[in-house]
């Protein structure tokens, strides 16, 4: 749908061309225009007599029913017509409920009304009598007047001021301040319990992503059991000689040496470890045992407990 015709009619519509045709029809009541006899280029010819061929000449029973069939087609426009004005008329215009508040008081004609009347001209000015000039008057004066009732109505109802808050005292704020915190404690600490579960379900996930390696396991238990003797409790003892120069006669002289850590050995070619596989976790010493690694964790390999040797799985 157009803009055009959404938008509401206009109070002035067809004013211009009402003047106009106005302006025409009383031209043509006082007489100004008038059609002059002695106009040679508007002098109508004598129409010559038709000659009709013998072939084309008509019966005048031919005649007879052309003639009825264009009266039976007049009569039906004109039927056609009538109808369509009369239910144009018949509709009846929706008169909104608000048209009745703002009623003007009808004043009583007073002296002065009456002196104004008698001294209006004698002539009166013409109107245009045509009921669609009549009814878009109407319509505009309506309109208007539905304009004027709701802008009094909006001006009317007009939303209340709101009332200004009142300014806070100091403890009221140090009271606010106070849930406030209680609150964001609160928060944290569902946030913090949040958090050690994400990262708890994290390392279950993790542990499990590892793969295993089956090989054959040797525990070793042991329990205490009591002999029924008595508990002997020994003491250690130590001796200090601080007359002895450490220099010339060194009593414990592998007290100052370094530790020496044995190296983690290679599970596959038994030699130390200098690498470390990170999905297997076991250590490795060279590029063999790292792919033999691989090898095991993709399970190409199975462990053959009659021999307690692995081999290839190929070989079942």
């Amino acid at each position: 749908m157009s803009a055009t015709a959404k938008r509401s009619r206009r109070a002035n519509a067809g004013n211009k061309l009402r003047t106009m045709v106005e302006e025409e029809q009383a031209k043509l009541d006082s007489g100004e225009i008038a059609g002059s006899d002695e106009d040679e280029d508007f002098v109508k010819k004598g129409d010559e007599e038709d000659v009709v061929d013998s072939d084309f000449e008509e019966t005048d029973s031919e005649v007879e029913h052309a003639a009825a069939d264009a009266s039976k087609l007049a009569e039906a426009l004109i039927a056609k017509a009538e109808r369509r004005q009369k239910r144009k008329l018949a509709k009846k215009r929706i008169v909104p409920r608000f048209a009745s508040l703002k009623t003007k008081a009808k004043k009583e004609p007073s002296d002065s009304d009456s002196t104004r009347k008698s001294k209006a001209p004698e002539f009166a000015v013409r109107f245009s009598s045509r009921s669609s000039a009549v009814r878009k008057a109407k319509e505009s004066d309506m309109l208007k007047h539905e304009r004027e009732v709701m802008a009094d109505i909006k001006r009317r109802h007009k939303k209340p001021k709101k009332a200004e808050e009142a300014a806070l005292t100091q403890e009221e704020l140090l009271e606010e301040a106070k849930q406030t915190e209680k609150l964001n404690m609160e928060k944290l600490k569902e946030f913090q319990e949040m958090a050690a579960e994400e990262k708890m379900r994290q390392r279950a996930a993790s542990a499990r992503k590892a793969p295993l390696i089956i090989q054959p396991v040797v525990h070793w238990k042991s329990a205490a059991v009591s002999s029924g003797e008595p508990l002997v409790r020994e003491v250690k003892t130590e001796y200090s000689l601080d007359e002895i120069d450490d220099k010339h006669y060194p009593v414990n002289p592998w007290s100052r040496r370094m530790l020496i850590k044995d190296p983690p050995l290679c599970p596959v070619t038994g030699l130390p470890a200098r690498y470390f596989h990170p999905r297997v976790r076991v250590p490795y010493a060279n590029a063999r045992a790292y792919r033999v690694l691989e090898e095991l964790a993709r399970g190409e390999h199975a462990y053959f407990y009659d021999l307690g040797v692995w081999g290839s799985s190929a070989s079942l």
